[in-house]
């Protein structure tokens, strides 16, 4: 089977900019961010979480030292080059949207191409790795 992945032209209209701590790191491609342990965020069910704040990320001059603070909570970390890039895939139907979905296939549609294609929308390259614990904040949140 082949899966179809397209790399699109770049959109400059429709692709956002970074805020100008992240842009230190990484002009206009992706960051990954990774921590150490589990993410939790009070919500009655799984759309509540969406546009939610989280925390707030702060990065130095220099763009080497960021921190994160969650709550009472401050992360230090630092930024790392990904060994081997990241794709970020979007989803990307190719059937015809007024066509009618057969439950049965003949031979003559057995060797079509899938329904489905893959874009790649970003390479991710970098990321911003927070391993160690968390210390506690006291007094005020950031």
């Amino acid at each position: 089977m082949i899966i179809p992945i397209n790399f699109p032209l770049p959109s400059y209209s429709s692709a956002g900019k970074l805020p100008p701590s992240l842009a230190k790191i990484s002009h206009d491609e992706l960051v990954l961010i990774e921590l150490q342990g589990a993410l939790e965020v009070e919500c009655t069910s799984d759309g509540a979480r969406d546009g939610r704040l989280v925390g707030r990320l702060y990065i130095d001059d220099a763009g080497k030292k960021p921190t994160l603070t969650i709550g009472h909570h401050l992360l230090e970390g630092k930024v790392a080059v990904l060994p081997k890039p990241l794709a970020v895939l979007r989803r990307v139907s190719t059937a015809d949207p007024d066509a009618m979905e057969c439950d049965v296939l003949d031979d003559s549609q057995a060797g079509e191409a899938p329904a489905v294609a893959w874009d790649a929308i970003a390479l991710v390259k970098r990321k911003i790795v927070f391993s160690k614990r968390p210390m506690p904040i006291v007094g005020r949140v950031l």
